[in-house]
């Protein structure tokens, strides 16, 4: 069984077999290819060698004339990724190959550095936030717990106990306004 095939701007046209030496009967320009020929339709001239035998995958791609981006990417605005399976798929103009920084949600991706980079403004304000949400929960689980003892101090059966709770918390209470206080005031300013 010989094979047989044709070009056309560059690439592999058409590909016949015949059963005997002969050239298929129909068209012109057809060229024999080895036995052990591993081509197909649409394969570039380029991943031949001068005897047609198929070059590597590898090898290609070592010479620039492949592309391997097989993997995940990354979308540079997101971070949600896909997969590639097949050589030749090129990447989205907002993807990258490069994984973003594991564990980390302030981060953006930098075209002048070429690396996903941790947003610190962004992070900063997050952590204040965070901060002062917790600040004002324990203020506020420490009043429903002063309750109580203000009742008793307002009905005049307050005991020993009541008294130190009743300060205790109330002392804590206006530890926490302070910073408080001086993470609204950034918040508000930035």
């Amino acid at each position: 069984m010989k094979t047989f095939y044709t070009k056309k701007d560059g690439r592999i046209d058409q590909v016949a077999q015949t059963s005997n030496d002969k050239r298929p009967l129909y068209g012109s320009g057809w060229k024999t290819v080895p036995n052990d020929w591993n081509g197909s339709h649409g394969d570039k001239l380029e991943w031949f060698d001068a005897s047609m035998h198929r070059i590597p995958d590898s090898e290609l791609v070592k010479q620039g004339k492949r592309i391997d981006n097989i993997g995940l990417v990354y979308n540079k605005r997101d971070r949600s990724s896909r997969h590639i399976y097949l050589l030749d798929e090129a990447l989205f103009e907002d993807e990258t190959k490069i994984a973003p920084i594991e564990n980390e949600i302030f981060q953006d991706w930098s075209e002048s550095e070429q690396k996903w980079v941790i947003d610190t403004e962004r992070k900063e304000r997050a952590e204040k936030e965070k901060r002062l949400e917790e600040l004002k929960g324990h203020i506020d689980d420490a009043e429903r717990k002063i309750i109580r003892p203000m009742r008793a101090i307002q009905g005049q059966r307050a005991t020993e106990a009541d008294l130190k709770i009743y300060n205790e918390l109330d002392i804590y209470i206006e530890s926490l306004r302070p910073e408080i206080t001086q993470l609204e005031e950034e918040l508000k300013n930035e």
